[in-house]
């Protein structure tokens, strides 16, 4: 059962994390030449979508990561590593939270409203918190890969 909880939870960070990353690094600069109200409708279809899977993946970090801790770990007697690893995934899926019900859920209705002016002052909001949520996940990730080995 354990190989298949570390399965589930790698799956899940590295396509949560690695769609941050893509967004991030690769789609923001990408997406430059496009006019504001275009520009402004796509980030909030990819968020859109890149969020509902977000909110999937979530529950599967938070299902396996619990379920392996209490399983094989010791609960919350394990190594030390593992409580870095649960407090820098707690403060991704925090920030995360605060992404999606505040500046996301303003550049929606703004999006929904054809009120380009709001919308793009979501954006450079939106865009801080993303790399926030990068590196905290990256953190959260290179702690549990690596933990046990430093």
């Amino acid at each position: 059962m354990t190989g298949l909880l570390m399965v589930i939870h790698l799956l899940s960070a590295v396509l949560w994390i690695g769609g941050v990353f893509y967004a991030y690094v690769i789609l923001r600069p990408s997406v430059g030449f496009l006019s504001g109200p275009e520009r402004i409708s796509l980030w909030d279809r990819v968020f859109t979508r890149f969020f509902r899977w977000v909110w999937v993946l979530i529950a599967a970090l938070l299902i396996s990561g619990y379920g392996m801790l209490f399983s094989s770990f010791g609960g919350f007697g394990s190594p030390g590593y593992l409580h870095g690893m649960q407090l820098f995934g707690w403060l991704t899926i925090i920030t995360f939270a605060v992404l999606a019900f505040g500046p996301y859920r303003q550049l929606h209705l703004a999006v929904a409203a054809e009120d380009w002016s709001r919308g793009g002052e979501m954006i450079p909001r939106i865009r801080r918190l993303v790399h926030i949520i990068m590196w905290l996940g990256l953190v959260s990730i290179a702690i549990g890969g690596g933990g046990a080995f430093l």
